[in-house]
């Protein structure tokens, strides 16, 4: 027979086994709810992943088809694939200047940047966008000696006018 004194005892322990199974049970259910949550995250990170590669992709080869698509303003013999930071240097009438007389005063020259879609300029083309607006730029002309050095020189169309070699880099 059962004691009167063990009984409690039993009853606590039978509890206290209960409360432990349940809420084993509770957290297994929240631990399998957590991993298809999880699997969720990661199938939705992978597609994502994906969508934006193949966009990224799209736009390299409207990058480099775009002076073959119809609406191209230039020549396409007149674009020069750079890429990066920008896709296009363009020499408008580049392709005339070569039958004239070498003057070059039919030549332009355009720094053409190709985007996808609503794809915006990264901060670096927006510098580029604003260094060439405010006429920041130049032509020079770089020299390597036999002895392997280098001289650089701000190209003047004026004959002797070149100033002095520079023989460090711009910073």
């Amino acid at each position: 027979m059962i004691d009167h004194v063990q009984s409690p005892a039993l009853f606590i322990l039978g509890t206290l086994l209960a409360a432990a199974v349940l809420i084993i049970l509770l957290l297994w259910r929240r631990y399998e709810n957590l991993l298809h949550e999880h699997d969720a995250l990661v199938r939705g990170a992978r597609k994502d992943s994906v969508d934006r590669s193949r966009s990224t992709l799209k736009g390299q080869i409207a990058e480099q088809m775009a002076p073959l698509l119809p609406g191209f303003p230039f020549l396409p013999a007149d674009a020069r694939f750079v890429g990066d930071p920008i896709d296009y240097i363009v020499f408008t009438g580049y392709t005339q200047t070569q039958d004239m007389p070498p003057s070059g005063d039919h030549l332009e020259i355009v720094l053409l940047e190709i985007k996808h879609g609503q794809s915006k300029l990264s901060p670096i083309q927006r510098a580029i966008a604003k260094a060439v607006e405010e006429g920041r730029i130049r032509f020079e002309v770089s020299r390597v000696a036999e002895d392997g050095s280098v001289t650089t020189n701000i190209w003047r169309s004026t004959r002797n006018r070149m100033p002095a070699a520079r023989t460090e880099p711009v910073r």
